[in-house]
């Protein structure tokens, strides 16, 4: 069943009218040409916002050094790792309300307010989780996962309306709603921790009431959307299950690149974390380019027919590839330099296992791209998730055999053999899948 046409955007060429075939076979129709350009122009968007939002974010990283120190910053990044791990696994609905559109030919606004329930639901019960983890956690503690546990429903709701703007082409919006913590949460850094020292407990604080505020900002930008919200219907199983195994796929990936950080702590103490966790956000940073592309080539993949869509992933991946190494090689030369400038003395040790992490970036870095072929396009999140179960396994396993006698440098490591394990795996599944 084809894909339900929403008012919002204008409907794709047909095939059955446009599929006169191009006076020299070789090059490319008017509707690739079209396509290409729309694509092109979303990723120069992203990386414009991207380009603002990503110095923003090193700022907060500064801040967040210079205020908190290593063992404060590690503090307020288990926090957020487990508010991010849950969001991740429950902020898939908008995602899976696309593919259901694509697949089922379904009315947006009816998915919408499914997508939201569900929200509500599960943002509330992973509130509660977020707490009882912050109970038995060490160095954490019940305060601190509460104020964490306040930004894990709006969290859901603003990425469930991100997904459901990449499935209509509203990229611009999207970034918008993405450019927002950032800002949000730096503003409220300032005040909470730089102006009245409010430690760690501040800077969460200020982290939770940015996303509340995002959230409420992607809700009246999308009204037109969702409202008026209807009450019948609401449970949708079939939904919920796409949209979560979706998010295993974002939970699972997330452990594998954080697993590390667990197992770190555990050997070499929080103020390692804190350290690490320097390297980890820089090398990561350089996956802006190939985010910026996936995020661009959603709605096109969803809309293409089907020898389009491969075509577009597969040259969007591999120029994603080739992007991320030439950033690579620019972050490896100039951050032994950098980071104790930007971060103090105190990090000065991040330089060594960030030159570690950035051959396994680098093979990495085109996931994001094909995971879009896989989960979206085709329906099939399970192979997604194989990839980051794949890539879990082999970090966690290099991690215990590495990090007790090499510390934040076998942590780097063992990230690297990870990611290459499931790049390598997700150019496979696509591969095949594409074939049949």
């Amino acid at each position: 069943m084809p894909v339900q046409q929403s008012n919002l955007t204008p409907p794709a060429p047909s095939p059955a009218i446009d599929g006169a075939p191009p006076v020299a076979p070789n090059l490319p129709s008017d509707a690739d040409a079209l396509a290409a350009r729309r694509v092109s122009r979303n990723i120069f968007e992203t990386l414009v916002f991207r380009g603002l939002s990503t110095p923003i974010a090193l700022v907060l990283v500064v801040v967040q050094s210079r205020f908190l120190a290593p063992g404060g910053r590690g503090q307020f990044i288990l926090v957020v790792l487990s508010v991010t791990i849950l969001s991740r696994l429950f902020g898939q609905l908008g995602l899976a309300v696309t593919s259901r559109m694509q697949q089922h030919g379904m009315e947006l606004r009816r998915l919408v307010h499914r997508a939201f329930a569900l929200a509500l639901l599960l943002g509330l019960g992973g509130a509660a989780a977020i707490v009882g983890w912050g109970h038995v956690q060490r160095g954490v503690g019940v305060d601190l996962a509460a104020i964490g546990a306040v930004a894990l429903l709006p969290n859901i709701v603003w990425q469930s309306v991100s997904g459901v703007l990449l499935g209509l082409g509203r990229v611009r919006l999207w970034n918008w709603i993405q450019t927002l913590p950032p800002i949000l949460t730096l503003v409220g850094m300032l005040v909470f921790v730089v102006a009245y020292d409010g430690g760690v407990r501040g800077a969460l604080l200020a982290w939770a009431l940015a996303h509340a505020i995002t959230a409420l900002f992607a809700l009246a930008a999308t009204r037109h959307v969702w409202a008026p919200f209807a009450l019948d219907e609401l449970v949708d199983v079939a939904l919920a299950r796409l949209a979560i195994t979706m998010g295993a796929v974002q939970v699972v990936n997330l452990i594998s690149y954080r697993i590390e950080l667990f197992i770190l702590d555990r050997y070499r103490g929080i103020g390692a974390v804190g350290v690490y966790s320097i390297s980890m956000q820089a090398a990561e940073a350089i996956w802006l380019v190939a985010a910026a592309i996936a995020t661009s080539v959603t709605a096109p993949a969803v809309q293409e027919d089907e020898p389009g869509a491969r075509r577009l992933i597969a040259r969007s991946a591999l120029r994603g590839l080739v992007y991320t190494a030439v950033l690579a090689a620019v972050v490896g030369i100039t951050a032994p330099l950098l980071i104790p400038a930007l971060f103090g003395h105190d990090f000065r040790h991040a330089a060594r296992p960030l030159a570690f992490l950035l051959p396994g970036i680098v093979a990495y870095a085109p996931v994001s791209i094909l995971v879009v072929y896989l989960s979206v396009r085709r329906g099939r999140p399970r192979l997604s998730l194989a990839v980051a179960v794949v890539g879990l396994i082999v970090t966690a396993t290099a991690s215990v055999v590495l990090i007790p006698k090499h510390g934040a440098g076998g942590a780097a490591l063992s990230s690297t053999i990870g990611y290459v394990a499931g790049g390598t795996m997700a150019w496979i599944f696509f591969r095949r899948l594409a074939r049949r």
